[in-house]
């Protein structure tokens, strides 16, 4: 009972140090994996809370809770999902922090990240957003290309070097016949005995 005091007495104080100040990543995730051992049916209560309070270590506080109650791949996710609620932002680092504890839960995490990923829904099937992306092709399009030289325009290959004619003129293979041998005795048609 004691130990689970002392805990929640060092995880309430690292909570009400201000935002700004710097939290010991390593220390906060043992405190939270001694906490979620102590009590796993509170697991997700603690992610949340600690991830809100430390954004910062968010990969660590899901990387000791996964490995404080040896999490299943559905509290895997739940533990995914309760960290990304609350930091958003830190979403990529979570769900590639819990994957890397807990590799049999790939199919689950990726079922909640498809859930909440802020760059669906909404965004995508909005006709604003769509005309929006349409806007930067055409300033795209009136850049000048970059290999053009300035007042020249485009630039063809110059003759003489890679790509163009060759510098050294080919000619056509010289080809020479060996001489023909005729026979040194015509008429000579004894073969020498063997």
């Amino acid at each position: 009972m004691k130990p689970t005091v002392i805990l929640g007495v060092l995880i309430t104080t690292l909570a009400l140090f201000p935002a700004s100040a710097a939290v010991d990543c390593l220390k906060l995730s043992l405190a939270v994996k001694h906490e979620v051992a102590a009590d796993p049916s509170k697991v997700l209560e603690i992610v949340a809370t600690e991830v809100s309070a430390a954004p910062a270590c968010s990969c660590e506080i899901v990387k000791a809770a996964i490995e404080g109650c040896h999490a299943k791949p559905e509290t895997v996710a739940a533990i995914v999902q309760a960290a990304i609620t609350a930091a958003p932002d830190q979403m990529r680092l979570i769900s590639q922090c819990a994957v890397a504890v807990a590799p049999d839960a790939l199919a689950q995490v990726q079922a909640v990240l498809a859930k909440l990923d802020p760059n669906a829904g909404k965004a995508r099937s909005s006709a604003k957003s769509a005309k929006d992306a349409k806007t930067p092709v055409g300033e795209v399009a009136a850049m000048p290309n970059p290999l053009d030289f300035p007042g020249q325009g485009p630039v063809a290959p110059i003759t003489g070097g890679p790509g163009g004619q060759p510098l050294i003129p080919i000619f056509p293979p010289i080809i020479i016949n060996p001489p023909e041998v005729s026979d040194p005795n015509p008429g000579n048609n004894n073969v020498p005995p063997a």
